[in-house]
């Protein structure tokens, strides 16, 4: 049985070059590894920009959190605590039993902090979170007040 080469292919199809016989040029490869790194580019910034938001969403919810658990040591105790006594005092309470095991950091492993009377709260309190730079009182704070 007698093997076929590029040559003899080429005689049964009339003299023109056989495309299917060979691979890929590297450009083609070039072109096509350019569109998935483009692709998995726009992927990731996608990512991190809903990984963002889930953390901006999760210090709301728990500052919404340590708000009901100040309203609780309100019902038991009167009033407030001051800016002073700060949110420790749900943790140990001046009487009855702690309200929270433990204070939650934010997201972003920083400490709430507390207001009484609230900035963006007048009539109530702020708790708030420094957002993801660590700095507090600019715009990327989050707290238990509506945007």
């Amino acid at each position: 049985m007698k093997v076929m080469t590029l040559s003899d292919v080429s005689k049964l199809v009339g003299g023109r070059r056989v495309r299917a016989l060979r691979g890929m040029s590297l450009l083609e490869i070039m072109v096509v590894i350019t569109l998935i790194g483009l692709v998995t580019a726009a992927i990731g910034v996608a990512v991190i920009n809903q990984l963002g938001e889930g953390q901006r969403d999760a210090a709301r919810n728990q500052s919404y959190e340590i708000a009901k658990s100040l309203d609780i040591f309100k019902l038991q105790n009167g009033s407030y605590p001051s800016t002073s006594q700060g949110l420790q005092v749900l943790v140990t309470p001046p009487k009855g039993k702690p309200i929270m095991e433990q204070l939650p950091k934010d997201p972003w492993g920083n400490d709430y902090i507390y207001l009484n009377p609230g900035q963006k709260n007048a009539t109530k309190f702020d708790i708030r979170s420094k957002g993801n730079d660590g700095v507090e009182g600019n715009e990327d704070d989050v707290g238990n007040w509506a945007d």
